[in-house]
């Protein structure tokens, strides 16, 4: 006999607050389901958001949080188990799960300030099986709000490029500067940056043959030849940072002086108006020996202020401390064994959607696993973040 013999709609069941998921359609068939789709949603998120980092946590949660949870949906068959979480997951389509996450960006923050958008991939090293390697995700990241406002899914590293170029069509690049690394270097998306009145950095390495080989011999001219501090068209920074028993020093130095360079290079990126170097000198504070000299080399539409450039550089890695180290250190992402279906890629984005939320909570609990944990025990707290309040 069908578990729902009377034919009950399950298909909604998301709370007042929740619109942003009425995107999501419920992907499951036939008559054996048991409880609203938009209930299984709102438990999901709810639990990530107090702590819970799997089905079988999220499970525990609702089981313990039951009173509560009725205050806002219905619960016609009590609490789903793990296995019905795992079930609903694994079908729910990822790249509509994607458009969720934006559409609830729209709801934390309506229009982001111009600042710095990064983008990177991370793999979910948990998700991977004796047949397929880990979900990898290319996400992109507002670095000055701490807020993911894309992402897509690729089967490994060697396809993020596809990735970008899709999140890259879908983002208002306007009065914004767009950070990738190396691999990410590429004209086509400096053309479409710059075709959306945004700016680009790029790191700037071997995979790019002669451009990269012309500002490594520039660059030694100058560094030794030029004053910097004077030099037209020329600019310097340096600081020191020091820790960890180092100290290094970190010289910035950016020119728009391009005439130098092979016309037919320099036509193939749009907008390329500066190149920059950055050279880091480590020493150990204890013993005096210099541990080691390393240069980078960068790209950019941006004007050269080498002060500035160094800000947006620093402000690149942001979506490695602020976001992949949070997801591994608070969300346990590469310690969860999710592998089946959809299931990795559509858990995931839950926790950026949770990380988004606490992220733009600025009150007075400042850390993450205290947000998480200020969450779980205090209801109106929960609410808030929640914007059921």
């Amino acid at each position: 006999m069908p578990r729902n013999p009377n034919k009950i709609d399950y298909s909604g069941g998301l709370p007042d607050g929740f619109e942003a998921f009425e995107i999501l359609e419920d992907p499951r068939t036939g008559h054996h389901k048991k409880h609203h789709f938009g209930e299984i949603l709102f438990m999901a998120v709810s639990a990530t958001l107090c702590g819970m980092n799997n089905f079988e946590e999220i499970e525990d949660f609702c089981e313990n949080q039951t009173e509560w949870l009725c205050k806002w949906i219905i619960l016609p068959n009590g609490v789903p188990r793990a296995q019905t979480f795992r079930n609903i997951f694994m079908l729910i389509c990822p790249k509509r799960f994607n458009e969720c996450l934006r559409a609830h960006l729209g709801v934390l923050s309506p229009r982001l300030r111009e600042q710095i958008i990064a983008l990177d991939g991370k793999s979910l090293r948990g998700s991977h099986t004796l047949k397929q390697g880990p979900v990898h995700v290319v996400s992109a990241w507002a670095s000055e709000q701490r807020l993911t406002i894309c992402q897509d899914h690729v089967r490994d590293k060697q396809n993020e490029i596809a990735a970008m170029g899709r999140i890259l069509d879908q983002l208002d690049l306007e009065g914004h500067t767009v950070t990738i690394d190396a691999m990410g270097t590429q004209r086509e998306f400096a053309r479409k940056i710059t075709s959306k009145k945004g700016n680009y950095l790029f790191a700037l390495k071997g995979n790019q043959g002669r451009l990269h080989k012309e500002a490594i011999d520039h660059f030694h001219f100058a560094l030794r030849h030029l004053r910097l501090r004077t030099a037209k068209g020329w600019s310097l920074h340096q600081d020191h940072q020091k820790g960890h028993d180092r100290d290094t020093l970190c010289s910035i130095v950016a020119t728009d002086r391009l005439d130098w360079m092979d016309s037919e290079i320099r036509d193939q990126w749009a907008g390329l108006r500066t190149l920059i170097v950055v050279e880091n000198d480590t020493v150990e504070c204890s013993t005096g020996r210099q541990r080691r000299r390393e240069r980078r080399y960068y790209l950019s539409s941006l004007p050269a202020d080498a002060q500035q450039l160094r800000e947006s550089i620093r402000a690149h890695w942001s979506i490695e401390n602020n976001c992949h180290w949070s997801l591994d250190t608070c969300f346990k992402e590469d310690a969860n064994q999710t592998a089946s279906g959809n299931a990795a890629k559509n858990l995931g984005t839950v926790r950026r959607i949770v990380l988004n939320i606490l992220n733009d909570d600025t009150g007075t609990v400042k850390t993450l696993p205290k947000k998480r944990f200020q969450a779980l025990m205090n209801i109106a707290y929960r609410e808030r973040l929640l914007s059921l309040a």
